[in-house]
């Protein structure tokens, strides 16, 4: 039975950042079907990162497979209920342990430093690059840079207001224009530039 709780822990703990992963990558190819997982958004119980150490998804990751994986390694010695509750004791410790330093020494200092990073509302009417196709109502990825250079992507939809004005595919590589952000879905919405709208009104005529 713990054995069976310990591999699900392990499983879980790799499986959310991967699905968050895959899902991102493919979205844009199945209709713009995607789980999207905040793998680096707290969520504190006290409201707004006021705890001691706010939840975040990466580490809760990182907790599941460490305690997982301790549990699988300990689980020889948890000959009698005793044994059993002193180790599980020390698999949670080692996983809180594991959760904390990567808040403190990873999370957090990212944090910190992100002071240039783009938000969502810098990127209306910035310019981007599509890196993986948008077309129709599927959803897409484009790439922009903030102001230390550093590219930063995010999940992409044609404006619906502008889409009669450009091709049915905004290909992988194009510039772009954000027309507007939908910060509840994480999704911006973009347009071709100018220019290629008149190309294409031309080639129809």
């Amino acid at each position: 039975m713990l054995s069976n709780i310990f591999l699900f822990c392990i499983i879980l703990g790799v499986a959310i950042p991967l699905l968050n992963l895959l899902t991102g990558w493919f979205g844009g190819m199945f209709g713009g079907v995607c789980v999207d997982v905040d793998i680096d958004v707290d969520v504190s119980a006290v409201g707004s990162g006021g705890g001691i150490v706010p939840f975040n998804i990466m580490c809760f990751c990182l907790f599941l497979v460490v305690f997982g994986s301790a549990g699988q390694a300990t689980m020889q010695f948890m000959v009698n209920p005793l044994f059993t509750l002193l180790f599980l004791a020390l698999c949670l410790i080692l996983a809180g342990l594991a959760y904390w330093l990567l808040y403190k020494l990873l999370v957090k200092r990212l944090k910190e430093s992100d002071v240039s990073a783009l938000s969502y509302r810098d990127l209306t009417g910035r310019t981007a690059t599509v890196t993986l196709s948008i077309s129709g109502d599927s959803i897409g990825t484009i790439s922009t840079r903030d102001s230390t250079g550093a590219a930063i992507s995010f999940r992409a939809k044609m404006d619906s207001d502008l889409k009669e004005h450009m091709p049915n595919t905004i290909q992988k590589g194009e510039r772009v224009v954000i027309t507007a952000v939908d910060r509840e879905n994480k999704l911006c919405y973009v347009a071709v530039s100018l220019e290629k709208i008149m190309k294409t009104k031309m080639g129809e005529t």
